[in-house]
């Protein structure tokens, strides 16, 4: 079995029409993109310096990716900053013609915020609270927060992916979005 992987070459998976998502360890984390073949689409993860205690991307330091017998591919990631320790699943799931991303921080007190932070490239569109859309390939590529757990808050060309509620006290907050082409 492949050991996770901190620093080095690039890694990433290639989704065909699903795009390809790639990591790349810039400073003391892993920056990581999407982007969508004849398509100028791309989502590109926005990441804090090691300074900022609740950074407003999950700081992940380490990852692993691992494939599944029904042609699911998953990159896992863990971090830390602060006092919270970070998990993220990044999952293509072709069936689906989607990207699953989950993510949890367990903290010992309340953060003052948890966020995914995206930077949009390409012609966005904000069409419901917590979705986003851009054309692509005759169909729309979307971007949403999975409801109820999750929301979507933008500010120009950049989304934040939250959780709706942050559970006070020591605890493990998650939340989730998705892209899909529908």
């Amino acid at each position: 079995m492949a050991q996770p992987q901190r620093g080095g070459e690039p890694l990433s998976i290639h989704g065909g029409a699903l795009g390809e998502l790639t990591f790349e360890w810039s400073h003391d984390r892993y920056c990581h993109r999407w982007a969508f073949p004849s398509s100028d689409a791309v989502v590109a993860s926005v990441e804090s310096n090691s300074a900022v205690v609740w950074p407003v991307s999950p700081p992940l330091q380490q990852i692993h990716q691992q494939s599944f017998g029904d042609g699911r591919q998953v990159i896992f990631g863990v971090g830390m900053a602060g006092r919270g320790h970070w998990s993220a699943s990044l999952t293509l799931v072709p069936d689906l013609k989607c990207w699953i991303v989950e993510l949890a921080c367990r903290a010992p007190s309340e953060p003052e915020q948890l966020e995914s932070s995206y930077q949009l490239g390409g012609d966005w569109q904000q069409v419901a609270d917590n979705a986003f859309t851009i054309p692509y390939g005759g169909q729309q590529l979307c971007l949403e927060a999975s409801s109820p757990s999750s929301i979507a808050v933008v500010c120009d060309s950049q989304v934040s992916i939250r959780p709706a509620h942050i559970v006070a006290g020591a605890a493990t907050t998650q939340w989730a979005f998705r892209l899909r082409i529908g």
